[in-house]
């Protein structure tokens, strides 16, 4: 004679496996939303990137009285210097079509740096790609980015460059050899 189960046998059975069901599921949605891994090169749509370089851009800009005498120049004359304790990152940045087309680039629009316990974003407050709206056939282009950032930001945890290039986003690790500490200088206004 086959043996029945009790209801609390079963109910117990029920319930492990829908914990089991949905756990395992948390963790497919998970993966699937674990960005990719940085890189020291990243390819989209036939182009190729890589950081090269990392360094913080040394200013004079103190406003403030403890300042070298001489000549002190008042904030409105110096547009676009970072802002409080920020201090500017370049970041140089190479671009090679390897495809046998033309392909579009727009680097200011492109790239962003992350960095920070909680993947802080920043755009590039300036550069020296200028307007260069395409990218030939089996071409390079080489150029720098600059972040306004506190140092204590990239020290802070990881940091990497995000290249977002028509419908993917990739990552790009960033040399830090020695950039961590920042300038050294104040930015008092």
């Amino acid at each position: 004679m086959p043996r029945v189960m009790p209801r609390a046998r079963i109910l117990v059975m029920l319930v492990a496996a829908v914990g089991l069901a949905v756990f395992g599921v948390s963790r497919f949605l998970a993966a699937l939303d674990t960005p990719p891994a940085a890189g020291e090169v990243a390819s989209v749509d036939g182009l190729t990137a890589a950081v090269t370089t990392a360094s913080w851009t040394k200013m004079d800009h103190d406003m403030s009285s403890n300042a070298a005498p001489g000549f002190q120049m008042p904030p409105a004359m110096m547009p676009n210097m970072p802002q409080g304790d920020d201090q500017r990152l370049a970041l140089s940045v190479t671009v090679t079509n390897t495809s046998g087309d033309t392909r579009p680039i727009r680097a200011t629009e492109e790239f962003t740096l992350r960095a920070g316990k909680d993947g802080r974003q920043w755009t590039p407050t300036a550069d020296t790609f200028g307007d260069l709206p395409r990218l030939a056939p089996r071409n390079a282009v080489t150029g720098v980015l600059f972040f306004d950032l506190p140092p204590a930001e990239l020290a802070a945890g990881p940091a990497w460059v995000e290249w977002s290039h028509g419908d993917a986003t990739t990552r790009l690790t960033i040399p830090l050899d020695g950039v961590n500490a920042g300038p050294g200088h104040s930015h008092t206004p």
